[in-house]
């Protein structure tokens, strides 16, 4: 089950990151949503018609800023982290970008003043993020988001073969993630299990 201390190892990665001719800027080894079929798939699907520009946005997460990219248009973009490495590394790869930071001691968002959010947004997070945690990030999705906002919210599915194999996957199934949603005021608007071969994805409205 991947800790907190367990996902440590992002930021250490970050602050060592070099890029090269496979990797441009950090997490392009995951592949980049510009030309990797699924993630541009996700783009089209959770961002483009629920994400407009001029709001408030959060991002979960943003690690290398591979996600951070398609919400510079926010007129404000609040970046919530566990590992402050990412911080740096945003300002430097986006050098004109403004956005405030926050990090999380774990499973808050406690920076984030409640029904201020147009847009919440995290990928590739909660596919590391133990259930209790991600119980408890969907209770804080619910107290930032304003009424009508959207959240998008990726997590791991362990009955898709490479989750299930993986030891760094949350024990997280498309009916656990539904039982979690029904104890918030968050309602499904889209639940996709197939565009990514190791997890899904939801749009939550508020």
């Amino acid at each position: 089950m991947p800790s907190l201390d367990w996902n440590r190892k992002w930021g250490r990665m970050i602050a060592e990151f070099a890029p090269g001719d496979e990797e441009r800027e950090f997490g392009d080894r995951w592949g980049e949503p510009e030309s990797f079929a699924p993630l541009l798939a996700v783009r089209r699907r959770f961002i483009d018609p629920y994400f407009v520009p001029g709001g408030t946005a959060v991002e979960i997460g943003s690690g290398g800023g591979r996600w951070t990219q398609y919400l510079q248009s926010a007129a404000h973009l609040i970046v919530v982290e566990y590992n402050p490495e990412s911080f740096d590394y945003l300002r430097a790869r986006f050098p004109g970008l403004a956005f405030t930071p926050y990090r999380t001691s774990g499973y808050e968002m406690d920076g984030v003043a409640s029904a201020s959010a147009d847009f919440v947004f995290t990928f590739d997070v909660f596919v590391h993020v133990e259930p209790e945690g991600i119980r408890a990030y969907l209770h804080e999705i619910e107290r930032v988001l304003r009424p009508g906002g959207i959240a998008v919210v990726h997590y791991g599915d362990v009955r898709k073969p490479i989750a299930h194999e993986n030891p760094g996957f949350s024990r997280m199934t498309r009916a656990l993630m539904d039982e979690m949603i029904a104890e918030t005021n968050l309602r499904a608007v889209d639940h996709d299990e197939q565009i990514m071969f190791h997890s899904n994805l939801v749009a939550l409205r508020r």
